[in-house]
Formats: C-alpha cells, sequence, structure tokens
C-alpha cells in the first residue's frame, strides 16, 4: 500500500485529492497501537473563553480514539482560547502541550500564495508573471503549453499542469540543496504534458512547487527564507518552521501517526523538501492563531499594517471565474477554509468573515485513506462545530 499527501477542499461536497508518495511501513492487517484511556462524560459546549476547552477537545480526542488534537479560536483580532490534550507519540507518556509545534500540510499553500502577495506589492514579480518569463532559457525546451501560464493559475490550480511530478520521491535523498532541487524540478516538470486545458481546476501540488520557485529565481531567495522574512516575522510567528515538528527524533515535539487497522502507528517523517510550497510548514497554535487573525481582518475589509491591504486579501480570497477555489483558499459563501496533511497530521482553518470569527483545529494522526470512515476527520468536523457554537454563544452581540 502506498502513502499519500492529502489535502482537500472544504466545501459544500468535500472532495479529496490523494497521490502516492512514500511506502508505508509496517501496514498489515494487524490493528496499530490504539488509545485504551476511558471516555469521560460529555462535557458541555459551554461558551467561547469559559476555560472548558480542555474538556470539549479531550473528550472528542479520545471518542475518536486520536493521540492528540487540539485547537486555537480567534474573535475581532484576539485568541480567545487554545487547546492541547493527548500525547506526542501513542503510548508515550508524554503529553502535548499549547505551545507545541503541528504539521499543517496543504494550509502551507495559502502561506505561499499569502507570500506572493507580498512579493506582488513590492513589485518584484506580477500576478501575471509567465513561466517563460522567469525561466527564458527554458522556452523552446519546455512544453509549450506551459510558456504562457501565470503566477496566478499555478496558485489557483487552473495552470492545466499535473497534480503531482512522477519523480518526487527522488528528492527525498538528493544531494543538492534546496534551491537547486527546485531549479531541477522545474526543469522535469515543464517538459510533461499538461494534465488538464489551461483554465480548468485541477488540485496541483506540482503547481505551487513551480510558483515557489519562480519566487526564488525572481528574488534569489529560497522560499523558506522568503517565507520567514515576509509572513513569519510580520506575524510574529516566531514558533514556526519546516518539516517534521520533532526533528531530533527526541519527543520534544508531537510526531505524526499513520493509520492501521483500527490503531494507529507513528511514523516521524515528511514529504521531500522540494514540496515546500505545497505543504511542509509546522506552526505552534498561538502562530497560527496570528495568521489567521490576519486574513479575517482582510476578509472583513481590513488593512493589516505590514502584511496586506483590504484590496490584497480580497484578491487571495476571491475564487477563480470556474471553481470555488481562490489563492490558497477554497471559498464558500459564509467561509473562508483549507484542509491538509501529509498524511500522518490533519489540520484545518475555517474563517467566518461574517462573524468575525475564525479557528484553526489540528491532530498528529490522519486515516482519510477511510473516506466517510474517517476518525481524524470525524473528530475534526465535531470540534469545529463545538467551536463554532461556543463562538456563536459569546458573541451572539
Amino acid at each position: 500500500m502506498n502513502s499519500m499527501i492529502l489535502a482537500f477542499r472544504t466545501s459544500p461536497i468535500v472532495t479529496l485529492f490523494l497521490f502516492s508518495l512514500l511506502l508505508l511501513t509496517g501496514c498489515g492487517a494487524d490493528d496499530g497501537k490504539k488509545i485504551s484511556a476511558p471516555l469521560p462524560e460529555k462535557p458541555l459546549t459551554g461558551v467561547a473563553g469559559d476555560g472548558n476547552l480542555r474538556h470539549i477537545v479531550d473528550y472528542i480526542r479520545i471518542d475518536a480514539g486520536l493521540p492528540a488534537l487540539a485547537a486555537a479560536l480567534v474573535h475581532n483580532g484576539q485568541i480567545v482560547e487554545m487547546a492541547a490534550t493527548g500525547f506526542r507519540k501513542i503510548n508515550s507518556n508524554i503529553n502535548v502541550t499549547i505551545e507545541d509545534k503541528w504539521h499543517l500540510g496543504s494550509l502551507t499553500k495559502s502561506m505561499t500564495s499569502t507570500l506572493a502577495a507580498m512579493l506582488v506589492k513590492q513589485g518584484v514579480i506580477h500576478w501575471n508573471t509567465t513561466i517563460a518569463e522567469v525561466y527564458p532559457e527554458l522556452s523552446g525546451v519546455m512544453n509549450s503549453k506551459y510558456e504562457n501560464v501565470q503566477l496566478e493559475q499555478l496558485l489557483s490550480h487552473t495552470s492545466g499542469m499535473r497534480a503531482n511530478l512522477p519523480t518526487v520521491n527522488s528528492y527525498q535523498t538528493s544531494p543538492l540543496d534546496i534551491e537547486a532541487q527546485r531549479q531541477k524540478m522545474v526543469e522535469e516538470a515543464l517538459i510533461l504534458n499538461p494534465e488538464v486545458e489551461s483554465g480548468e481546476f485541477l488540485y496541483s501540488n506540482l503547481g505551487y512547487m513551480v510558483a515557489g520557485a519562480m519566487m526564488e529565481r525572481v528574488t534569489s531567495t529560497s522560499w523558506e527564507a522568503l517565507l520567514e522574512s515576509h509572513l513569519f516575522t510580520s506575524l510574529a510567528m516566531t514558533n514556526s518552521g519546516f518539516g517534521i515538528p520533532d526533528v531530533l527524533d527526541n519527543l520534544s515535539q508531537p510526531v505524526g501517526h499513520l493509520s492501521q487497522g483500527s490503531g494507529w502507528n507513528a511514523n516521524n517523517t515528511d514529504n521531500p523538501a522540494v514540496m515546500g510550497p505545497a505543504g511542509v510548514v509546522h506552526s505552534s497554535l498561538e502562530d497560527m492563531g496570528n495568521y489567521i487573525i490576519a486574513h479575517l481582518m482582510g476578509a472583513r475589509g481590513n488593512d493589516v499594517t505590514g502584511l496586506l491591504t483590504a484590496a490584497e486579501f480580497s484578491k487571495l480570497h476571491t475564487a477563480t471565474g470556474n471553481s470555488d477555489y481562490a489563492l490558497g483558499w477554497a471559498i464558500s459563501d459564509s467561509t473562508i477554509s483549507h484542509n491538509g496533511s501529509n498524511t500522518k497530521w490533519l489540520a484545518n482553518i475555517k474563517i467566518f468573515p461574517e462573524k468575525n470569527t475564525a479557528l484553526f483545529i489540528v491532530t498528529n494522526a490522519a486515516d482519510l485513506q477511510k473516506e466517510q470512515n474517517s476518525k481524524s476527520y470525524k473528530a475534526i468536523a465535531e470540534l469545529t462545530d463545538e467551536l463554532v457554537q461556543r463562538a456563536a454563544i459569546a458573541f451572539a452581540n
């Protein structure tokens, strides 16, 4: 069985985008390890800020059998409440904390698009900058259908580019530095045939990888350094980084878990770094609170000092004509949202502009291949409902 990088858009119909990435180990008919804690009495929904969120999170986590679960709720420019319960690794005795860092998967895409908007604001690149303009040396080499593909099309999944790079596994052990890896990736990507026609929606990790490489080329700076110096610094996201949070592999941070049977196996690996712009950021709850506050403010028509104007946020939050996807965000009548997973974590952002409220929820386990029987997805959906109700009661006036 193959592992998958996964990202899916939260819309009236939840759509899954899967692709094979790494060979799973230890995945057979036998069950993985399970949560064996007794289920406490179900707590009342309560009111946002009442101090009861931790009990709600813990109940949902234990009921779903997840190693850990965490959430942050913001309203009107403030982090109202945060909670994290469970364990950094299943069957360990090391509890997660609200200071811990969590893998974001494809939530990274909204950050890559936000970075693009900041660079457009500076005039170093434009939404209509084409691949051929950034890589003129590849004209006549690349597939001609890509020459006029624009940055905006890559970030809205309408470039025609296929979902993933077939050779991405080879980058896991590449001796090249990250910028050289992305240059090589672009050269490989641009000779491929498009999967759909330009202008047609197809969720594409590869499109975001190419977009990140374009930003690197025009700034002579790695995507990682750009994200740190622009987004992380502007929003005081001091506990955010790239790849697995537990980089020392000593349980100083949570680790991800793969589904096995009705249980879980810890797996402290990630996608190749070359995929960075599509999904390798990790962040703390507070950092994510700062991030969703900024996008909530922008969605409500406010400028965010040091980041973007209301009009620039509107560009990010406006769906393309033929889909409900904007630039790094899924759009519905009442929400701006995105989910993300590297198959070992599951994270969700949901922004309610009219309610002046937003939330971030994450678990260090994912079983989305089980679709409607996914424990991780059900837990996040249930906790989302609880947070929405808590906020509605607290901020009714």
